[in-house]
């Protein structure tokens, strides 16, 4: 979509939003132009927002931009682990299409660029705070380290040098809720493990789990201020009622089974749009499935840059600023997931290690996942270290269990080559479902269409040398002499 017309669709959007006054023609002057936008993405961030029902973190600023805005109840991320997932956010693209990009602790491929880039050469004015994306290497054509096409300044110190008459992006990486956390936080800050309503069936409902889960509260508290001060800064500056802001995660929190893993928990993120100038009908809950994928369509659009820009790779997503319009015209069946090479701890001799190859899709009440090598350890090797999964209490609890313990096979134990979770029924993915008789027709039509579509897509793992995953170097790790093709 071109400038001309994004611009009239959002403006005309601002008409419906405002009423009847407004609906003969007269716009405001703040939507003849595309809006500014506000990025705010989260570190490890599952839906524990009051505005997704969550009662034991308490998080008012991201609650107030959800009533003046829209709350996507089914986002998803493509998978579970930063450096991958983030790779896809900017670009458009599922992480198996970005080569080794496709990685945790990769070299990011110079020749995938950013949408964030296309919005820069194409003259907005883009600026960062915090994390982008990571970790790995990303460098660019020249050798030298990427900046993604963002001016790295405070937030309040970009505002009070960008015009006000031109519209900004802005991205602010938080580093909450990341761990390492300090512990029992959540205790001192006057946090009782009674307050929680649920501890998902794939841990213990112990003591010590539901501590380590109030310390992650605390750290989900702290990016709501964080987003607290940045809508300040905003509405001191006098832009926000023009600023489109988005509140979101790379994926689920740093817990054994979340995060690295492909279950719904795991993929599931917050988002939250709020425009108050833009949005029609605020204060809704859409349903539709969505994909971090679907950003860097969505922000090029908003900004009037198209996605047939110089530079950039085709696009996989699709924009959502229909929905910001309440026209839903790109309503999609199934969202897909899945994982490659994530954190692993090497044998003395294996340069990278191999990792945990797996796709997934997400239809109607269903979950199916693949494991394309189900010999593997899902987060390591238990002899080597259980690497892919973030030291935490409740992840020292489960070891100690070991592995004749439920909760340790959950969390780190050997999966079948199929899953089939009924997630209406089941969002904790604990009952597979993909060997039962009464599943086989559900099983084989997700398959099915699972696999026509990584067909599609040109997932190596399905289409040519999926392998290639595995002998991609990491660049914490000596490059081997040779490397065998």
């Amino acid at each position: 979509m071109n400038s001309f017309r994004i611009v009239a669709r959002l403006s005309w959007c601002a008409v419906v939003a405002a009423g009847p006054a407004l609906a003969t023609g007269v716009f405001r002057e703040s939507t003849a132009a595309p809006p500014n936008v506000l990025f705010i993405i989260a570190d490890d961030a599952s839906c524990h927002f009051g505005c997704y029902g969550c009662s034991w973190v308490k998080t008012p600023h991201i609650d107030a931009l959800a009533a003046r805005g829209i709350v996507f109840a089914a986002a998803y991320a493509p998978t579970a682990k930063c450096a991958p997932c983030r790779a896809g956010l900017l670009t458009g693209r599922y992480p198996w299409q970005l080569e080794e990009a496709a990685n945790h602790w990769c070299t990011f491929p110079p020749h995938f660029a950013a949408f964030t880039e296309a919005l820069a050469a194409h003259g907005v004015r883009c600026g960062r705070q915090g994390k982008v994306w990571g970790p790995g290497v990303a460098l660019g054509a020249d050798g030298r380290p990427r900046t993604w096409g963002l001016d790295n300044t405070p937030f309040r110190k970009f505002l009070a040098t960008s015009p006000a008459d031109k519209p900004f992006f802005f991205w602010y990486g938080s580093h909450n809720p990341h761990r390492p956390y300090d512990r029992d936080a959540g205790a001192t800050a006057g946090k009782k493990p009674a307050d929680i309503d649920r501890v998902p069936a794939f841990w213990p409902d112990d003591e010590i789990v539901r501590r380590d889960m109030l310390d992650y509260a605390t750290e989900i508290e702290a990016f709501d201020s964080e987003v607290g001060d940045l809508v300040a800064a905003l509405r001191e500056s006098g832009r926000l009622e023009n600023t489109l802001v988005v509140v979101t995660s790379d994926h689920g929190m740093p817990f054994p089974r979340m995060k690295g893993h492909t279950y719904e928990l795991a993929h599931r993120v917050p988002l939250v749009a709020s425009w108050p100038a833009g949005i029609v009908h605020p204060g809704r809950r859409c349903n539709r499935l969505v994909s971090l994928v679907d950003v860097a369509p969505t922000m090029l659009e908003a900004s009037g840059v198209p996605q047939d820009t110089a530079g950039l790779a085709p696009i996989t997503g699709t924009s959502l600023v229909d929905v910001l319009c309440d026209e839903a015209l790109h309503e999609r069946p199934f969202v897909l997931v899945g994982r490659e090479r994530n954190d692993v701890q090497c044998r003395p001799g294996t340069p990278s290690g191999l990792g945990y190859p797996a796709r997934g899709i997400r239809q109607g009440r269903w979950l199916y996942v693949h494991n394309f090598a189900p010999d593997r350890w899902p987060c390591g090797d238990p002899d080597v270290a259980l690497a892919d999964t973030d030291d935490s209490p409740t992840k020292r609890l489960l070891e100690r269990a070991g592995p004749d313990d439920r909760f340790w096979q959950l969390a780190f134990g050997k999966r079948p080559a199929d899953e089939l979770y009924d997630v209406d029924a089941d969002p904790d993915c604990i009952a597979n479902l993909a060997a039962l008789p009464a599943h086989a027709a559900d099983l084989e039509r997700l398959r099915g269409t699972l696999m026509a579509e990584l067909r599609r897509l040109e997932d190596p793992r399905v289409v040519g040398d999926g392998d290639v995953f595995d002998r991609y170097v990491s660049p914490a790790e000596p490059r081997p002499r040779q490397r065998a093709w």
